[in-house]
């Protein structure tokens, strides 16, 4: 076989052999890549062909292929090196990249044959570092390493030898080239190739597999330290798949909820949850077959029917396509917070209903009864209604206080305030307003209603026939009413629709008590009736 065509088969070998690489480092199922190996196959194979097709003339065409040829040589020394464990810094191999083209480049200055005595001088390096690195690796052993090493060694030294019968013995180099013993440079390198290639995957596989030993022994060490973390956390843990089924519960989970691990695995989520929670349910699912994550408050149906609160973290999980493939949810029991919360609420409610609420009489007190004639009359600007107060006290009360006593004064003010509840609509408000005083507030109550209303109560309070024996006006007790029913007007403010029910009431009192006197407002003018 001639020089030309062990040359063409370096070529042609290496070319495949870097498809070949190219082919393991794309493999989806089993991915495999040695750093540096596909560049160094590829460099090997485009200055080999250049050699292949260059003149006896020394041009470019063979400084290119000889910068190819031995940059490849010193990449496949990096790959050894990486197969070793060893790393290899990006500064150490673009050096030695710019000191081939340096080198490369200076020969343009020499003659023949120390030209080929420097490139073979450098080839014979970068097959000594890859032997260095694999003899360090085997510890002397017999291995692949070990007759890799060999290989390399080997190579190199016949390089060696022809760089030294180039630099030191031209005249003899120069013979030697025109003889059958000048083809055992490309010769080695062609044996060197095709053991070494062999030996690499070897070397690559076995690395491979290594790595996959430890990443499944990390996995299987994360995946144990996952359990025990799930199973010791205080909060609980649901796994769900992507029709929200339970595939995963921890311990705590359960008991929080009253099943068994396995009562749970295989339910569905949404049977957890309360029908009043179900637009709750909803769209948490709709969030997270969106690929949304969300951190929510909700209530779940324990096994005795009982329901139990939860902050939930919930995290969606999907697939390689990006698709919805299920979720994680971490729970953590607010059950006492809620309950605490709800008995505050109840107190804070409590204590309003209080602030507004007279005492004695229980039914709403003067500071109740200001907010919500305000409230009425304010909304009266946009409906154009009609709003009536009434205003009305017991007749000679602090008679029957200085007769009876205070004692039966209250019994008197607490039966009046039931009267008062018992005789208006629940839309309506009754107050006292202030000692004696008692009023109404009729929102949407023209005056006829009103005073229809206002003699409901006068006559149910003379029913109740409570004895009063130094009332001028009658042996039981009595009250006087004055009534007035308004529009809304600017002009009109809050302190003079009650002052026109007061004044009513004080003319009911004049005129005799025992009796209503009322008046409708209508734009300014106050037609009285009585």
């Amino acid at each position: 076989m001639d020089l030309k065509t062990v040359i063409l088969l370096l070529a042609v070998g290496s070319f495949l052999f870097g498809l070949l690489l190219l082919v393991f480092k794309f493999n989806k199922k089993d991915p495999q890549e040695v750093p540096f190996w596909i560049v160094a196959k590829l460099l090997q194979a485009a200055g080999s062909m250049m050699l292949y097709y260059r003149t006896d003339t020394f041009d470019i065409l063979t400084i290119i292929a000889n910068i190819a040829l031995l940059s490849g040589c010193a990449y496949e020394a990096w790959a050894i090196r990486v197969l070793t464990g060893h790393p290899v810094k990006r500064r150490l191999h673009v050096t030695t990249a710019v000191g081939i083209i340096l080198v490369c480049s200076f020969t343009v200055f020499l003659d023949m044959p120390y030209r080929t005595g420097v490139v073979f001088l450098l080839q014979s390096l970068f097959y000594f570092l890859p032997g260095y690195y694999l003899f360090v690796k085997s510890g002397k052993r017999f291995s692949l390493q070990l007759i890799l090493a060999v290989c390399y060694c080997v190579t190199g030294s016949i390089f060696l030898t022809g760089a030294v019968s180039c630099l030191f013995f031209p005249k003899t180099a120069v013979n030697m080239a025109e003889k059958p013993i000048s083809g055992m440079i490309p010769g080695a390198s062609f044996y060197l190739f095709l053991v070494s290639g062999f030996i690499m995957l070897m070397l690559a596989k076995e690395r491979s597999d290594i790595k996959v030993q430890e990443i499944q022994k990390t996995l299987k060490k994360s995946e144990s330290r996952f359990q025990q973390i799930v199973e010791t956390a205080i909060e609980g843990i649901l796994i769900f798949d992507n029709r929200y089924r339970i595939t995963f519960a921890n311990k705590n989970m359960a008991s929080m909820l009253g099943y068994t691990v396995e009562e749970m695995i295989g339910r569905s989520y949404v049977s957890f949850f309360p029908e009043s929670h179900l637009d709750v349910y909803y769209q948490q699912e709709s969030l997270r077959k969106k690929g949304a994550d969300s951190v929510y408050e909700c209530c779940l149906l324990r096994k005795d029917g009982n329901r139990h609160w939860f902050l939930i973290s919930a995290k969606a999980i999907l697939d390689d396509f990006g698709g919805f493939d299920g979720s994680f949810a971490m729970l953590t029991d607010i059950n006492e917070r809620k309950e605490m919360e709800r008995l505050l609420e109840e107190s804070n409610r409590l204590l309003t209903e209080l602030s507004n609420m007279d005492s004695l009489t229980g039914i709403a007190n003067r500071r109740r009864f200001d907010a919500v004639l305000e409230h009425e009359y304010s909304r009266l600007r946009h409906s154009n209604s009609k709003l009536s107060i009434i205003l009305f006290d017991i007749d000679h009360f602090k008679e029957y206080n200085d007769y009876y006593g205070h004692v039966m004064g209250d019994v008197v003010l607490r039966r009046i305030g039931e009267v008062l509840a018992q005789s208006i609509r629940s839309a309506d408000l009754a107050a006292r307003y202030g000692g004696e005083e008692f009023a109404c507030i009729l929102p949407d109550t023209d005056i006829n209603n009103a005073v229809s209303i206002a003699e409901r109560i006068r006559q149910r309070i003379q029913d109740l026939k409570i004895e009063h024996k130094k009332s001028p006006v009658s042996d039981y007790v009595t009250a006087s009413f004055g009534v007035a029913t308004v529009q809304y007007s600017p002009e009109t403010t809050l302190d003079e629709i009650v002052n026109i029910a007061d004044r009513l009431l004080y003319k009911a009192k004049t005129a005799g008590r025992n009796r209503t006197e009322y008046a409708w407002e209508k734009k300014d003018r106050y037609p009285v009736s009585s």
